[in-house]
């Protein structure tokens, strides 16, 4: 059912409500193009016990007010799978965070180790046996009207799936005693700060040599904050701004002086004022500020060999405990904890399955000792046993 009307739509959702469903499961479709910083909202698709329905975020003078408060209705938990960009789609709109949320990728995650983030398709097959044709509209313009049948049937299927799966997914968590750090992964995904994207962190998405000059590193710094910035205010692809090669280009080019990197913004710098330029001055001075009056730590301050050796135990602990690798910490948050540069690991579930360890060995109070072993079938792996430093308390690190 594709709702376009205002009236229908606040009966759709009147109707919601009146019948109190635990859960429903939500998906949305929006384009992310490469002229425009915020995604496109175009089709809330929703779903509860046999009833689906899509509506067309798009429609001229549509009123989604209803649809707002059944995302903020906290009797009633929005099942996703991998919430984030849809999150982020309706915080556009809604300028809220849906709550409570339970994520199909994430309760997935928990429960078996996948070497990667679990695609929606394969997570439908593995779990209901059932095989999603994604092909005939994955590559469709959302923002093109009228819709074809063919991406009202894409649209829906999604959240008819979804909704099965979450009584198979909540089942598993509890299997695996696991729902308690699910809980609190789900608390961390509505907070409003992850989907703020503030132009100070933007520099962390720039991949550049962090053993350059710090001067070098502040330059990175000031140029991506004006970036992000612009981005946001004019709503503009980052790279219509300025693209990030040019901002790499600033390291390899050794080029540090607030004269120096206007010149090159002015030479690169799309469709921007002289207000705005004249605004970076401000923004570096700013920066400048802060670097005096910290101590930097290069980001990469740490030995590579315990990096790769606590990559190595952390990949074969989450194999043994089935869990994954992906969820519990990336390569970048990994050496951020070694480093002192992130805490992610020293908080949470994360710290219970994997951190206190880290710190343990960390602070020279244990020592990891790693060895080969066959299994049954004949497959070889990895056990590491951490050893505290009075050699009297032993644990099993693939456990």
């Amino acid at each position: 059912m594709l709702i376009s009307i205002t009236s229908e739509l606040g009966n759709i959702c009147k109707e919601l409500i009146i019948k109190k469903p635990k859960f429903i499961a939500v998906d949305t479709e929006f384009i992310r193009n490469n002229l425009t910083y915020y995604p496109k909202l175009s089709l809330i698709q929703i779903s509860y016990g046999d009833k689906s329905f899509v509506v067309d975020a798009l429609t001229p003078g549509i009123d989604l007010s209803s649809i707002k408060k059944i995302m903020l209705n906290r009797e009633i938990t929005k099942v996703f799978h991998s919430c984030r960009q849809d999150i982020e789609s309706l915080f556009t709109v809604f300028k809220c965070i849906p709550t409570p949320i339970f994520d199909t990728q994430a309760a997935a995650m928990f429960c078996h180790y996948y070497h990667d983030f679990i695609g929606y398709s394969k997570i439908v097959e593995q779990y209901q046996g059932i095989a999603l044709d994604k092909i005939k509209a994955k590559n469709s313009d959302w923002l093109k009207r009228p819709l074809s049948e063919d991406q009202l049937d894409y649209a829906i299927s999604d959240v008819v799936h979804l909704y099965d799966l979450h009584q198979i997914l909540c089942d598993k968590l509890e299997e695996n005693n696991r729902m308690s750090w699910f809980q609190e992964e789900m608390e961390s995904v509505v907070d409003i700060n992850k989907y703020l994207h503030s132009p100070k962190d933007a520099w962390k998405r720039i991949k550049f040599n962090y053993e350059a000059n710090p001067r070098l590193i502040l330059t990175v710094k000031a140029v991506s904050e004006w970036q992000e910035t612009l981005a946001q205010r004019y709503n503009m692809n980052r790279n219509k701004i300025i693209n990030n090669a040019v901002i790499i280009d600033f390291i390899e080019n050794n080029v540090g002086r607030v004269d120096e990197i206007l010149d090159d913004l002015k030479r690169n710098a799309k469709n921007i004022k002289e207000e705005d330029l004249l605004e970076f001055i401000d923004i570096f001075n700013e920066n400048e500020k802060d670097f005096m009056q910290q101590n930097y730590i290069p980001p990469n301050s740490y030995d590579r060999s315990v990096f790769d050796i606590l990559s190595i135990i952390l990949e074969s602990k989450c194999k043994e405990n089935n869990i994954s690798r992906k969820l519990v910490s990336s390569k970048d948050e990994l050496a951020g904890s070694i480093s002192g540069q992130a805490d992610k690991l020293f908080k949470g579930w994360r710290y219970d399955f994997f951190g206190r360890s880290i710190e343990s060995f960390l602070n020279a109070n244990s020592r990891f000792e790693v060895s080969v072993v066959r299994s049954a079938n004949n497959i070889t792996k990895i056990r590491s046993n951490l050893v505290e430093a009075d050699c009297k308390l032993k644990s099993t690190a693939g456990i």
